[in-house]
């Protein structure tokens, strides 16, 4: 898979925090890519538990690996 390329429903967490409130959560889901921006991918990813909603770059996602290695 090519790097930072996500498909909807993976599980991602953000690499960067800076500016980033403490509360906001850590773990997300992602919904839908969306246009690129300066032909950087970037997604709306959301967290469940919070109701959390947030548009990030693919650049400050990373991949979060589940016990099946998936």
């Amino acid at each position: 898979m090519a790097k930072n390329i996500f498909t909807k429903g993976q599980q991602v967490s953000l690499q960067s925090r800076v500016g980033l409130s403490p509360r906001t959560p850590t773990e997300f889901t992602v919904l839908m890519r969306l246009p690129d921006n300066s032909g950087k991918p970037q997604y709306r990813i959301r967290n469940e538990e919070h109701g959390h909603e947030r548009v990030e770059q693919g650049s400050n996602l990373e991949l979060i690996e589940t016990a099946s290695g998936k």
